[in-house]
């Protein structure tokens, strides 16, 4: 059952008890009066004295104000009725009795003669036997004052059912129906059309706020996939040429004569042996790459401790002078810059960063390293003067698998993953990596690390 029918019950069933406590209300209240004037008939037939001396009043006499709203008659043996006091307000009223009928205790009876409709009737028998006498009052009051009473209590339940209606309108247009609108849209989305997007609630509203949010968890969640898609495109597609390469000299050499191998023979085993080697290893990196981005978005995949950036540049800038001795390195840092950090991992991503200075620049281009603190931050710069990067490159420079050069291969071009998994650590870190390039001035990459003291 949806919340809204469940509503729709629940409001269903208050109505139904709220009228049952209404009609509650009016019966407990007319026998309340009716109760009150059954008293005050039974009060005056205990006293038969009483009853005699206002059956002896003259005719036109002014009743006490006892007896202003009272009923007395004489009833004759033979049945027949005859009007002591009526009524100040009804003198024409006259109960309907059957000839000699005795009421013992107090009853309602209708009336033959006079305004009002109904009474409530008591006989009681006169000393000398021959007669009754009748002592009734109408329930006129008690009937005005109930339907007064039930009339307010209607028109109270009819407003009370209004605001109630407009409450469950207000509700349901502001919350029920723009949720069943988003269980439309999931439902929808869940069988596959994925271009369906929740429709925003009212502003200022929890359903809107959770319009909101689905729509950003499903934003979120179709770029991703479609990041897995490319991915699981670009790694296929990257891992296709080599294992090409590696089957066609699989092949070819499957393809030669059997027999002893002349020195040509063995040249070419030899090179393609070389061959299988550098695919193999070009797979391995790889596969490594995409290990180390996998790692890198575990929760516990830092280990962080006490690391000094400007030893650990110090190390990366000697190492680079003995692989690239053709090259001018430089290095800016204060002697000592100690932060919290994955030691490893700032230095797998520094390297990278000066592997993609080096395999992107000309034979004997300088590179830079800088290391200074920003509020909040350390900075770790990688420059080069080399030939720098168009600005429609930039911002894809971080994404796996990008090239500048789409017609370089992977072999002349690297895997295409170093500087994203470069980012991936930065990340890790709460950092961030960021590049600025100058076509035929240079290049720099930026590695933002969190100011966390050791």
């Amino acid at each position: 059952m949806t919340l809204r029918r469940r509503l729709l019950v629940a409001a269903a069933v208050l109505a139904v008890v709220a009228v049952v406590a209404g009609s509650a209300v009016v019966v407990v209240q007319r026998a309340f009066l009716v109760g009150r004037l059954d008293a005050e008939i039974a009060a005056l037939a205990q006293n038969p004295r009483a009853v005699l001396l206002a059956s002896q009043r003259a005719e036109g006499a002014v009743a006490t104000a006892a007896l202003s709203d009272v009923y007395v008659g004489r009833m004759t043996a033979d049945g027949r009725l005859t009007t002591v006091l009526a009524p100040q307000d009804d003198p024409d009223l006259v109960p309907a009795l059957g000839p000699g009928e005795q009421v013992p205790t107090p009853e309602g009876r209708a009336t033959e003669a006079g305004t009002a409709q109904h009474v409530r009737v008591v006989t009681v028998t006169l000393p000398n036997g021959r007669a009754q006498a009748v002592i009734a009052v109408p329930t006129t009051p008690a009937d005005v004052a109930t339907r007064r009473l039930a009339v307010t209590l209607g028109l109270t339940g009819l407003v009370a059912a209004v605001l109630v209606g407009l409450l469950l309108w207000w509700v349901d247009r502001l919350g029920l129906r723009p949720i069943a609108a988003m269980t439309e849209a999931a439902g929808a989305i869940t069988a596959g059309d994925t271009a369906r997007r929740v429709p925003p609630g009212p502003p200022g509203t929890e359903a809107a706020r959770l319009g909101e949010a689905l729509n950003t968890m499903i934003d979120t969640t179709t770029a991703t996939n479609e990041r897995m898609r490319r991915f699981v495109a670009d790694a296929s597609h990257e891992l296709r040429t080599p294992l090409t390469t590696v089957g066609g000299y699989a092949a070819l050499h499957a393809a030669r004569p059997a027999g002893p191998l002349d020195a040509a023979g063995r040249a070419e085993v030899d090179d393609a042996m070389r061959r299988i080697g550098d695919e193999a290893g070009r797979m391995r990196r790889l596969v490594d790459g995409l290990l180390d981005l996998t790692g890198l978005e575990s929760p516990d995949a830092l280990r962080r401790e006490p690391v000094d950036l400007a030893a650990v540049l110090r190390d990366v800038a000697s190492d680079l002078r003995v692989v690239a001795p053709d090259r001018v390195v430089t290095l800016e840092a204060p002697d000592r810059l100690v932060v919290a950090a994955d030691r490893d991992r700032v230095t797998q991503a520094v390297v990278g960063l000066t592997s993609n200075a080096v395999r992107h620049t000309p034979a004997g281009t300088p590179v830079a390293l800088r290391l200074h603190a920003v509020p909040g931050w350390v900075r770790i710069e990688v420059s080069d003067a080399g030939p720098g990067i168009p600005a429609e490159h930039l911002p894809h420079l971080l994404e796996r698998f990008y090239r500048v050069d789409r017609s370089r291969s992977s072999g002349s071009g690297g895997s295409g993953l170093g500087l994203a998994v470069v980012d991936a650590v930065a990340r890790a870190h709460g950092g961030t990596v960021s590049v600025a390039s100058t076509p035929g001035v240079g290049t720099t990459f930026v590695l933002d690390l969190p100011d966390r003291p050791a």
